[in-house]
Parts: C-alpha cells; structure tokens; sequence
C-alpha cells in the first residue's frame, strides 16, 4: 500500500485530476467550465442521466454570464474616460476640493518623469532615487493636510496609482470627486 498515492484530504486516489501550479485564479473561463460538464457528464447517475437539454441551460448560463462581464469591463473603461475628460475639463480652472495624501501620485508621476514608467514597474534602486526627491519629501510632509479644502487653479490632471485622475491645485494632489466649486 505504500506505493499508492493518497489525497490526504479525502484519502482516495483521483487519477483524473491534476492540480495546477502557481496562484490560483478568480476567473472561470470557459475551459474550466467545459471540465466541469464533463466531469458531470462523467460522474452523472447511469440510471438517471442528466438531460442534454439540461447541459445546454447551464452552457447558456456560462455564456450570458461571460458577456455580462464584457460588458461590465467596457462600462468600466467608459467610466474612466469619462472621469479624465471630467478632469481635464477643470484644466485652468480655479476649484475648492478636498486635497488627499498625494504620496503616492507624487511617485508615480515623480517616476514617469525620470524613468518613463509608473512607479510599481521600476526597479528597487529607481525607486530609491525616486523617493530621494525633493518632491516626494514635500509631499509626505504635506501629508497631514488631507482632508482639508484647497482653492486654486487647476495646473494639471495626473492618474494616480489607482487609475482616478487627481487635480493639481496649486502643488497640492485634489481629489476630483470633493470638488465643490468650480470657477
């Protein structure tokens, strides 16, 4: 017996199933979901089988469920173009907004500026000269003013780490969304 494997959960041998390497993933695709009705077709009742009519309902299912996610992805796209027109419509603008913690646009854009690429894609001696810049030292310092109401002209428009555009109100990183007046 020493020489069968075992599945230490169930303590059976499952010769069909092989587990795959490396982080699992959230989405269910539709290879996983043809596995999974054949392994029912496979594993159904002989002296009750499943309807073929039954198995099309479910890949029906699947289908609707897939373009339902194409669609919340395109939706989700259309909103951020919608957000940046939004931002860079307050270009010039004098606006009173909310200023948050800018850390982390201020590296991102302190990163594109010196080495063409968003601060979470350069490398770990980048990132030390990046967070070595005086700009970034202002900005953490400047820090303990989120929440409070910043007036100013709207100088630029930057992404910030999230994908939300944020306003540059007179060095100062706005959210856009707290903006309660616009001039």
């Amino acid at each position: 017996m020493a020489g069968i494997p075992l599945d230490p959960v169930t303590g059976l041998q499952n010769a069909t199933f092989t587990p795959k390497k490396g982080a699992p993933s959230a989405d269910f695709g539709q290879v996983d979901f043809m596995k999974l009705i054949i392994a029912q077709m496979r594993n159904q009742n002989p002296l009750e089988p499943q309807k073929d009519t039954d198995f099309m309902a479910q890949m029906a299912q699947f289908e609707s469920l897939s373009q339902m996610k194409s669609v919340a992805q395109g939706i989700k796209a259309m909103q951020g173009v919608q957000e940046l027109t939004g931002a860079t419509a307050m270009l010039g603008k004098q606006v009173i907004g909310k200023q948050v913690d800018g850390t982390a646009v201020a590296r991102d854009m302190v990163s594109r500026e010196l080495f063409a690429a968003p601060y979470s894609k350069i490398s770990s001696q980048q990132r030390v000269s990046v967070n070595d810049d005086p700009r970034i030292a202002a900005t953490i310092e400047d820090a303990v003013n989120a929440g409070r109401e910043v007036a100013g002209r709207v100088d630029r428009v930057a992404i910030g780490p999230d994908g939300i555009p944020m306003l540059i109100v007179s060095g100062r990183v706005v959210d856009m969304f707290t903006v309660a007046e616009v001039r």
